[in-house]
């Protein structure tokens, strides 16, 4: 069962990261804008973000089962579509329909593992479930590099996406024989009116936030910028409303009564806003500033998985022992480890020093693998069975929030506010300086919400524990 659950979670993140590095193919092959490539990357995200809460309540409507099965059908079929896709904006559709189709698939695992995996047993299921996200982060760059590399067919990045057809038909022939039976909770009540205050408040946030520099920031993005400080706020006062009143919303408010949720989700929201940017430019920076092959590139890339993975195994034994201090070592070390690529970058563009970069990615992906795992289990652990349909979609929802939002912002910092013209190599090595003081800056805040989460798990005792760990925190003061 394990298995396929975490098939289900591999497949939608890894098919987020590893379009960053056929990027610049997609870009050559389908004479696409930088704001085009850009679009291609955040339209599964901002779709995804959009949508996912409503993705956790679908799996209380029908059934967790029922909707993973749905999310897998759906996802292999709009993996398809971007695959053979004539154009970039056929491409683009795909990828929004490939979002869309994770919104059903995704938050089930986490619904599935609550409540079909005992209390002593869940520790360990998170620990590999967070493994089985990060690796999918960090193997997209390599797995990316080389499926295009070796271009098969003739169809290079096409297979960043094909990739998928046999890993979701096996997956369909799996599930229904391995996933346990689920039943839907039949007292619930549609959110129509907050599922469309969600997905429109979204929208109007992201998609200027994406599209706008590459389009010269026309009237058009400031009125959608304006429309979603008003739609934001207005959802949120319509769930309040909603559960007041005794209605099931699609996110109710009362979720974040919970000290620890409301203060991890913006850490979590800031933590995947530095890793899903920071692989992107990071894609650019090798292959259309150091003239990197996407195979190069994916290779260059490959401490980075192996430095998470190890540091994923490891993390569990690290937070028993000393609590949330690793975490937060962790953190500094990352934000020591961007300042450190400075130095690498004040030489010609194209003479960027590898081996050096190569290391500083390890360390990277060592940091990254030490957080997550653990980070993740502080939001999931304790959530009531009643609740684990809106928390598992709230949990996906930011980090996917945080995803789109982080790699808009870096791409108005990368490419600059103005610019829409193709950059050459000398202004990917600015533009990529530019993106480690913001990576420097967010991780800052990664790192303050850790402090404060741990600060507020010892202050209010709950028996809820570090994903990994049946030990509470220690205290950290």
């Amino acid at each position: 069962m394990l298995a396929v659950l975490l098939l289900g979670a591999f497949m939608p993140t890894l098919d987020f990261f590893i379009v960053n590095v056929a990027v610049p193919s997609i870009s050559t092959d389908l004479a696409a804008t930088s704001g085009e490539t850009q679009l291609v990357v955040a339209a599964y995200a901002i779709v995804y973000a959009c949508l996912l809460v409503l993705g956790g309540r679908l799996g209380d409507y029908w059934g967790a089962k029922k909707a993973y099965l749905i999310g897998t059908a759906s996802f292999t079929a709009a993996s398809a579509v971007c695959g053979f896709a004539p154009d970039v904006w056929w491409l683009i559709c795909g990828r929004a329909l490939q979002g869309a189709a994770s919104v059903v698939l995704f938050p089930q695992v986490l619904t599935l593992i609550r409540t079909h995996y005992p209390p002593a047993e869940r520790p360990r299921v998170m620990r590999v479930y967070g493994l089985a996200l990060g690796s999918a982060m960090a193997v997209g760059q390599l797995l990316g590099g080389l499926l295009i590399s070796l271009d098969w067919m003739g169809l290079s990045w096409r297979w960043s996406f094909l990739i998928n057809l046999p890993v979701g038909l096996v997956t369909l022939l799996l599930a229904p024989r391995l996933l346990p039976p689920t039943s839907p909770l039949g007292t619930l009540r549609f959110d129509r009116t907050g599922v469309l205050l969600c997905a429109v408040g979204m929208v109007l946030l992201v998609l200027p936030l994406t599209v706008g520099r590459s389009v010269g920031w026309p009237w058009w993005t400031l009125v959608m910028l304006a429309g979603a400080a008003v739609a934001l706020p207005g959802f949120w006062l319509w769930e309040r409303r909603a559960e007041a009143r005794g209605h099931d919303p699609l996110l109710p408010p009362s979720l974040l009564r919970v000290g620890v949720l409301r203060i991890g989700l913006p850490t979590v929201f800031a933590f995947y806003a530095s890793l899903s940017s920071f692989l992107y430019v990071l894609a650019v920076l090798l292959q259309e500033g150091r003239g990197l092959t996407p195979g190069q590139a994916g290779l260059v890339s490959s401490p980075l998985a192996l430095g998470f993975c190890g540091a994923s195994m490891a993390s569990s034994s690290l937070t028993a022992r000393w609590g949330t201090r690793p975490l937060k070592a962790a953190m500094c070390v990352q934000i020591a480890g961007y300042a450190a690529q400075f130095p690498l970058l004040l030489a010609e563009p194209r003479d960027v020093n590898i081996p050096a970069l190569t290391a500083l990615l390890a360390v990277n992906g060592a940091c990254t693998g030490t957080v997550m795992s653990p980070l993740l289990g502080l939001i999931v652990d304790g959530m009531k069975p009643a609740q684990a349909g809106a928390a598992s979609g709230l949990l996906a929802t930011t980090q996917q929030v945080g995803g789109a939002v982080g790699l808009s912002v870096i791409g108005i910092v990368f490419y600059g506010i103005t610019r829409h013209t193709p950059p050459d190599p000398e202004q990917i090595t600015t533009g990529y300086r530019y993106g480690l003081v913001y990576l420097v800056l967010v991780s800052g805040a990664t790192l303050a919400g850790l402090s404060l989460l741990a600060r507020t798990r010892d202050s209010h005792p709950s028996g809820q524990t570090l994903a990994g760990t049946a030990h509470r925190f220690r205290s950290q003061k």
